[in-house]
């Protein structure tokens, strides 16, 4: 559904006469294939759609997974192949001896945590807090960047419990971590481990304030939670489809129309994942029309340095994006939302609320360096 977004935005430039790419006019061709979100075979596709010299592609573009990541990282790095808008919020994608990486506006995960820590500082200064992570970068993110963020509070990690990267059932662990006494909970899930959590934590019939992973915010995850969502915690920069207060917005209106027109078969194009994709594909067409020229080194040198840019897709007001010097994350500027569960078959969605909280520029200090250079 992200590809969907992304292709989205492109046919539909791709329409309109093609993108000025540092002074020649070009369209984008796309070719993707499905990784099953495993990392042995995203290293495989990337093999193949870009060759043995790099040549084969002109950049790779919004692959999915911190471990999918990583594991095509040093062989991009060596190709000189861009890889662009990694589409997670791992720290690790500021680490500067990869200068041919960057990710996408996902915030960083360690951001994540911040929020999550003035949501207890609010709501119940003295939380004990139980952890869902997966077993790897990812949930290692998550971890170590909250236990920095509660420093100094009186906000408490009583129990962390890990699942196999992939895995899509966390009973065993929600069962553990419902008996730990906790009276917040940090799910750190991804894919279906996140509304597995969920409706595994309301079966327990455990009361905890929930924060939810952005990777889980889509109407595909948070649709199989069902009732089970209601009232969770999250992040948010991007507007969500299904929330009726967009419905006249023009960037929305713009959006459904890009996607009815252009991929309208198999996905719903209310879902916020589709929205991610769009406005990833609407970012990068903003960095090749900034370019100086046609080429992979002009292209990096632009998405490295874009200053304040709004308004692009469906970024939400006042959301801005900028990177520069020693400064790679794109998602420092966001809202916390809260999920609004309405009913089966209802328009669910995340309401943004409370004013826009900037980071700007200050993930690297936010994050435990291990996080980001390791």
């Amino acid at each position: 559904e992200i590809a969907r977004g992304c292709k989205a935005y492109f046919d539909k430039v791709n329409a309109e006469g093609g993108v000025d790419f540092g002074g020649k006019t070009v369209t984008i061709e796309y070719d993707d294939q499905d990784d099953q979100y495993n990392a042995a075979e995203t290293s495989a596709n990337i093999d193949e759609l870009v060759g043995p010299e790099g040549d084969g592609a002109f950049a790779v573009f919004s692959v999915v997974g911190t471990a999918n990541n990583l594991a095509i990282r040093d062989t991009l790095s060596e190709l000189c192949v861009p890889n662009l808008f990694a589409a997670t919020g791992s720290p690790a994608w500021g680490n500067p001896d990869y200068p041919w990486l960057i990710g996408s506006t996902l915030a960083p995960y360690s951001l994540e945590g911040y929020l999550f820590a003035q949501v207890l500082e609010e709501e119940n200064p003295t939380a004990k807090v139980a952890m869902l992570v997966q077993d790897d970068d990812f949930g290692a993110a998550y971890e170590e960047s909250f236990r920095q963020a509660i420093e100094g509070t009186d906000i408490e990690v009583v129990q962390v419990e890990k699942y196999p990267t992939g895995a899509s059932e966390v009973s065993a662990q929600i069962t553990s971590l419902a008996a730990s006494g906790a009276d917040a909970f940090f799910d750190g899930g991804a894919a279906l481990a996140c509304p597995d959590a969920l409706t595994k934590k309301a079966a327990a019939n455990w009361e905890a304030i929930t924060w939810v992973s952005g990777v889980c915010t889509s109407d595909t995850l948070m649709g199989l939670a069902g009732a089970a969502a209601d009232g969770v915690y999250s992040s948010a920069n991007i507007k969500d489809p299904l929330n009726p207060d967009w419905d006249a917005d023009p960037a929305m209106v713009e959006y459904l129309d890009a996607v009815r027109q252009y991929q309208p078969d198999g996905f719903r194009e209310t879902n916020a994942i589709v929205g991610f994709g769009y406005t990833q594909g609407a970012l990068f067409v903003e960095a090749l029309e900034a370019a100086e020229a046609p080429t992979r080194l002009a292209i990096m040198e632009s998405v490295r340095n874009l200053d304040g840019v709004s308004d692009v897709g469906l970024l939400l007001p006042g959301v801005s994006i900028t990177t520069g010097e020693g400064d790679n994350f794109m998602g420092e500027s966001l809202m916390l939302a809260q999920y609004d569960y309405l009913g089966d078959g209802q328009r669910n969605h995340f309401v943004p609320y409370g004013e826009l909280v900037d980071f700007e520029g200050q993930t690297t200090e936010l994050t435990p360096e291990a996080l980001i250079n390791g």
